[in-house]
């Protein structure tokens, strides 16, 4: 019998929102593949019309010394995940409605 290892999910916990100054914003807590009991805060922003990665930012020490790493490309393949792209589709709605008051009321 071949029984194959299924990798838990290393994603601890999922944000997606928006902030007015920045745009869409996907974080989350991914678990690090080498050492035991720590997550890494990991960000994506998004811009808020054409939804593609303007910023990332990641705390591990890979991040830090080559501007890359592997938590930000899983979070980054989560955004084709379908539950992931709902609420992607529901900060940007968001983003738009905040700009239309911003415009009615003159900013």
């Amino acid at each position: 019998m071949i029984s194959a290892q299924i990798p838990k999910n290393p994603i601890k916990r999922l944000d997606v929102f928006y902030t007015l100054g920045e745009g869409v914003i996907v974080s989350a807590d991914i678990e690090s593949k080498s050492r035991k009991d720590v997550v890494h805060y990991t960000r994506i922003v998004l811009d808020p019309l054409s939804l593609k990665v303007i910023k990332t930012s990641c705390d591990c020490e890979g991040y830090t010394f080559r501007r890359h790493c592997w938590h930000i490309e899983t979070l980054k393949q989560l955004l084709n995940d379908t539950k992931v792209k709902e609420e992607v589709e529901k900060a940007k709605e968001k983003a738009r409605r905040i700009q239309q008051i911003l415009e009615k009321i003159g900013r």
